[in-house]
This record gives structure tokens, sequence and C-alpha cells, in this order.
């Protein structure tokens, strides 16, 4: 799967002009003085022998240079070039001269994550011991985080909905991990700023592709220095990835059809022909009645339209939280009527989770997509993969 032209020279605009800045100011240069506080540093050495490659996400990039890495976050999915730049310098070793990007220095050990997509990524990383707070527990289905966090070894930095800025302060943080636009104003993340701990705002949430969003975990592996591992493993999902897709090409005829999303009154969101939605559904070759639409975000339709399609087609997926059939009905009786409520054809995400409002989909599910593949397979076309069981989708009964 292949980055599109226009976000490759996007990307290369943005490099160009940052070398020209790097250069102008001597930034990928330390003098005598510089270096005399290192006196182990060896400014001819790779100190970075492993490497990552970009090649699903459009959201981010990493440079390579011999004692740091330069991470550019973009703001994609707006017509505005706008990037966000950090140098990530090896610890023991000077950072560039008159740099002026915010500096991190790795291999990180003092983590804040204020998502729980980046909590798969520390799992599938080994790396829980680097992190070190999060928002709060109440929304984490992974045991082992949540018995961090009453052992003391997590912190909750979030515990009554607002950011606790001096908890993170006094925890020595790195740097915090947040979901957001990568120039985010916000006063919280502005303060942390200011007081010289970097705010990294992951867009993993508006790539279009499920690749696209596993590949994030990149990024954590460069702050980590764990670009052997996370290469060693990334590999072996894509490699799984692409051998159900090469399965569908080969078997898959026919397409069942399938609506999305739930009524909110007398409104529908629907997935639009361009959404990541949608292109998980497209990709397990489903039909639907809006895939040649250009929203990359949902679509608002009345009810009486989606309702119309609700009554031949054969799949209704991610219904909104409803996670049982009596959901369905308590919501609105009609939905009954429904080919897919006939059929037991109504799937949701809810293949793990926990009371306390935690789902594992948005946690483990982020770096498998090789496993949300299948799942949806599963649904579509059982006889694809017939000893494969649901992980993170479940039948609604």
């Amino acid at each position: 799967m292949k980055k599109t032209e226009k976000y490759n020279a996007h990307r290369w605009a943005v490099n160009t002009l940052l070398c020209i800045l790097l250069v102008g100011f001597s930034a990928c240069q330390t003098n005598t003085e510089n270096q005399s506080g290192f006196p182990d540093f060896d400014p001819q050495k790779d100190y970075f022998p492993e490497k990552v490659s970009i090649n699903h996400s459009i959201g981010f990039e990493v440079e390579y240079h011999k004692n740091y890495k330069t991470l550019h976050l973009f703001r994609h999915y707006n017509e505005v070039a706008d990037t966000v730049s950090f140098i990530l310098v090896q610890k023991g070793t000077p950072a560039p001269e008159a740099n002026h990007l915010p500096i991190i220095s790795i291999p990180i050990q003092n983590a804040v994550s204020l998502s729980t997509t980046h909590l798969g990524m520390f799992e599938m990383l080994d790396a829980f011991d680097a992190l070190k707070g999060i928002e709060r527990k109440e929304y984490v289905s992974n045991p082992r985080v949540i018995e961090m966090v009453a052992a003391g070894k997590i912190a909750e930095v979030s515990p009554a909905g607002a950011l606790n800025v001096e908890t993170i302060i006094e925890m020595g943080t790195d740097v915090v991990l947040g979901v957001g636009f990568p120039n985010s104003q916000n006063d919280s993340f502005q303060q942390l700023s200011r007081l010289n701990i970097p705010v990294l705002l992951n867009a993993d949430w508006q790539e279009v592709d499920l690749l696209g969003r596993a590949e994030w975990v990149k990024m954590l592996a460069v702050l980590l220095n764990k670009e052997a591992l996370v290469n060693e493993k990334f590999s072996a999902i894509e490699k799984e990835f692409q051998a159900v897709l090469d399965l569908i090409e080969e078997k898959v005829t026919e397409a069942p059809l399938t609506i999305t999303g739930i009524a909110q009154g007398d409104s529908w969101q629907v997935s639009g022909g361009k959404s990541f939605a949608y292109h998980v559904l497209k990709i397990a070759k489903a039909d639907y009645p809006w895939k040649d639409d250009n929203t990359t975000g949902s679509i608002m339709l009345s009810f009486e339209t989606v309702y119309e399609f609700g009554l031949k087609a054969d799949f209704w997926i991610a219904p909104g939280g409803a996670s049982t059939l009596k959901n369905i009905r308590e919501r609105d009786p009609r939905y009954m009527d429904f080919k897919s409520y006939k059929n037991g054809g109504i799937y949701n995400v809810f293949g793990r989770f926990t009371e306390g409002g935690g789902n594992d989909y948005y946690e483990t599910g982020v770096v498998e997509p090789h496993i949300v593949l299948k799942d949806v397979v599963k649904i579509f076309h059982p006889e694809l993969l017939p000893d494969h069981q649901l992980v993170y989708y479940n039948q609604l009964k």
C-alpha cells in the first residue's frame, strides 16, 4: 500500500525547508566546545544502526542523523501545510547547535499517555516500564496497566477529567503522548511545552487505513530506540495482513450489502466513502450504499434514507454503542424489520471490553490490523477463515 503523491510532495517540501533551516543554523554540526561535555561522544559513529521507514502512515516521518533523529508530525488532513517537529537526541551525546526545535532525550524513560490507543503500542514494544502516567484507568482494558495503576507504578494524571499539569511536572515526565492536531493550542499542552515537557499529539485517528493507523507504533519505537524490535514485529503483521488480502482477492466473488452507524433521533450518521471505517469494509469486499461518497468522516442522512437500505442489507456493522439486540430494540423497534436483525447479521466492536468502559479494540486492536481484518472477513465471508474466532468484533445477541 503506497502513500499518495500529494502527501509525498507535502513531506518533501516540508523536509526541504527544515533542512535549509537546520543547515542555516549549523544544526547538524557540533563544535569542540559542545563536544567537550561528552568525552565519550564519537561524531563519526552512527548511534542508530537500526532505522524505521514509514510506508503506510501519512501523519508522521522520521529523519536519522548520526546521534539524533528529527520527528515530524503532519497535519495531513488539512489543506494548510502544518508541521510540528522535534529533535530526539541520544543520551550521552550533544544536541545539535543553535537548534530551534524542542529536544527530547532518548530513549525516553518516563512517558505519560493521554490515549488508550498508545497502550497496545507500549505492550507490543514490551515498554510498560517507560509508561509512568495515563489519563485515567476507567477506560483501560489492559489488565497489566490496571494492576500497575493499583500498585502505584502508573499515575492517573486526569482522574477527574481535567489534566493535572502539576502531577505531570512533579513526575519528571520526559514526554506527554496525546491525540489531536499536531499544533493544538490546548492551554495545558502549551503550559507543559513552556516548561520544556514536550507534548507529541498523534494523528493516528486520522489515518485512512488499518496499516496506516497501526504504523504509529513506529513513532513510539523511535522514542524508545526500539527500531529493531518494531521492524521485526511490524513486518510479520504486514505479511499476515497481505496474506488475508490475497485470500480475499482470490476467493471472493460476491460482496454482501452492509450499513453502518445508528440513528440519533431523525438523523443517521453513516461512514463516508473515504473514511477509515468504510476502508475496512472495502478491503474485506463488502458492498456499501455510500461507497462512491467522498467524505472522510461521517455523512448525515435521514432515518428514512438509511432505513430503506437496512431492510435489505445483509449486515449492520458498528451500530453506535449497542452491544446486544436488546439495546437495538430499545433504541427503536423498527430496527427489528431489518434483514440483519432477523438473520443475526449485526456486529459491533465489543469483543473485548470492560464494564468500566475499556475496549481493547481501541488498545491492542490498533496494533493488530491483521486480526481486525480477519474479524471483518470472518463476518462477511466466514468460509474463508473457518478456524478464526472473532476477537475484537462481537455478534449482537
